[in-house]
């Protein structure tokens, strides 16, 4: 069996399969674009299934109305994500898209995330995801200000904070006594 044999023969794997492609950094959508039309123009469909630039949320919070805003953020900034069987021609066609530097793996064959490696991201992309819906903007023995319901404009001293339910626990003294009262993080404001 000669060499170029034995290279096609590495280089053929009919399992889809999770492949990291290094592209130009900032490029990672319009590399998938590209490749999009490549795969429609050449009737692949069925071969590259499906994308993805990993992504992971990041809070903030606006300092005048305490808003949080969630942007999201790429996991692995230079790289794309295919699911795809590998051959020569799959393996040619994704090489030569613009904006493409390699595909992740050995110099003459391309190597396939394990099953456990995509399942590790994923997870970790889920729990930032369930994280980032639940992060407070405040601390305990912040001074806030309640902004709606019946206790409006009432200030108070945050005692504890329940980041999976979103809430704070405020200390007000309504009829000179003071109250522990649940409110959620979107109904307070801190004062500076």
């Amino acid at each position: 069996m000669n060499n170029t044999t034995e290279i096609k023969k590495q280089i053929h794997d009919d399992n889809l399969r999770w492949y990291v492609i290094s592209v130009v950094s900032s490029q990672e959508h319009m590399v998938i674009e590209n490749l999009t039309e490549r795969v429609k123009r050449q009737g692949l469909e069925d071969d590259i299934v499906d994308f993805m630039v990993p992504m992971v949320p990041e809070v903030s919070y606006k300092k005048s109305s305490g808003k949080k805003k969630i942007t999201h953020k790429k996991l692995y900034p230079g790289y794309v994500f295919v699911k795809s069987k590998m051959d020569d021609k799959i393996w040619y066609i994704i090489r030569n898209t613009p904006g493409v530097r390699l595909i992740v793996g050995a110099e003459t064959r391309p190597v396939p995330l394990t099953d456990k490696e995509y399942e590790d991201m994923m997870h970790y992309i889920q729990e930032k995801t369930e994280r980032a819906e639940h992060t407070s903007p405040f601390k305990q023995g912040d001074i806030v200000e309640l902004k709606d319901g019946e206790f409006s404009g009432t200030q108070g001293v945050i005692t504890e904070i329940d980041n999976q339910k979103g809430v704070v626990y405020v200390s007000v003294e309504i009829l000179g006594r003071t109250t522990p009262m649940m409110v959620p993080f979107e109904k307070i404001d801190k004062i500076d």
